[in-house]
């Protein structure tokens, strides 16, 4: 309980580091310069820094600002601002493999997958906590608020939001805005986006067979991390640990390695719809069992159902089905996604 409270509020801590700006993203950007410019600050699509880009303050505007839409741009060629932030993705996946070496026992690798799943639990709270604070989505602005423009040669340089055309928006190559520089409202955050980085942890129950060939139910978890090209297809790394006592009632200990493709194309409202295929190896060490050692190759598929919490995050459910060691077995888990 001690350590579960210093995880909880560390996650706080680092809650509430994220940056008062926001990054306007390049496709967003692009479509705002074609949109008529005393329209443009109705509705902007805005994702919250983790620290702030390091730009110079922009004088500040207010509701009665007169909007113009000659623009009077002012160019700096000095050397270009870092952009200190960016966006959290989901870890690493893979690693080490637990209880795999010939050598180990099923006990051994027991515990080592427990510290591995606290490890694993405890990055999965810190970057859910850090991802669900952070505003994604869509918000009011005056059209001459200040926007700050970094281009893909060095150069930077700040513009009303009314000034931006084509040619500068194809220009910049990161486009910050700051709510202390002018009014803002925040909308709607944006639907789940799974694009980019990803990282999950899931818990459950999964059916386990013995070298004496007796099939039982034990804890099971998976953890996984990856990349979406896109919003509905993605490959992961996915570790698998399970355990459970035999009738022998010694220790049990399955993993397995796999790299997984998932697809998720089905969507009604906040609810998301696939199945995941994967192929990688197994590994089972049994306590006290003659050839209670094996290795075999791993293939794994199922189904997934995903409920929407925020941009970021998504409860997930997986029921599986895996092929290992020449035999059929299953898996119920859930866990929480983070994009």
């Amino acid at each position: 309980m001690r350590a579960l409270a210093t995880v909880l509020a560390g996650s706080l801590i680092v809650s509430g580091c994220v940056a008062n700006s926001y990054r306007i993203p390049a496709s967003d950007l692009q479509r705002l310069a074609q949109t008529p410019p005393e329209q443009r600050g109705q509705h902007v699509r805005v994702i919250q820094e983790i620290s702030a880009t390091d730009v110079a303050p922009a004088e500040r505007v207010d509701s009665g600002t007169t909007i113009i839409i000659v623009p009077q741009i002012s160019v700096s060629s000095g050397p270009r601002p870092r952009p200190r932030g960016g966006n959290v993705g989901g870890g690493g996946g893979g690693g080490t493999k637990v209880g795999s070496g010939g050598g180990g026992t099923a006990s051994d690798g027991k515990a080592a997958a427990v510290l591995v799943v606290v490890l694993a639990v405890t990055g999965l709270v810190v970057v859910a906590a850090i991802e669900g604070s952070r505003f994604d989505g869509y918000a009011q602005l005056h059209p001459m608020h200040p926007v700050h423009l970094i281009g893909k040669d060095g150069l930077y340089q700040v513009m009303p939001l009314a000034w931006i055309d084509a040619q500068t928006a194809a220009w910049a190559d990161r486009a910050v805005v700051r709510p202390s520089e002018g009014p803002w409202l925040q909308l709607e955050r944006a639907p789940l986006s799974r694009q980019g980085l990803t990282y999950g942890v899931y818990a459950g129950s999964g059916s386990l067979r013995s070298a004496h060939g007796d099939l039982g139910i034990g804890p099971s978890f998976t953890i996984q991390g990856g990349y979406f090209p896109n919003q509905y297809i993605g490959v992961l790394a996915s570790i698998f640990l399970g355990w459970r006592a035999n009738r022998l009632q010694d220790t049990l200990f399955e993993s397995r390695y796999t790299l997984e493709l998932q697809a998720l194309p089905a969507v009604l409202g906040p609810l998301h719809a696939g199945g995941y295929v994967g192929a990688g190896f197994a590994y089972r060490a049994e306590d006290n069992v003659m050839r209670g050692y094996d290795r075999s190759s791993a293939f794994a598929g199922g189904a997934m159902l995903q409920l929407d919490i925020n941009t970021r995050i998504a409860l997930t459910a997986r029921f599986g089905l895996a092929k290992t060691h020449e035999e059929r077995t299953r898996d119920l888990m859930v866990g929480l996604s983070v994009y």
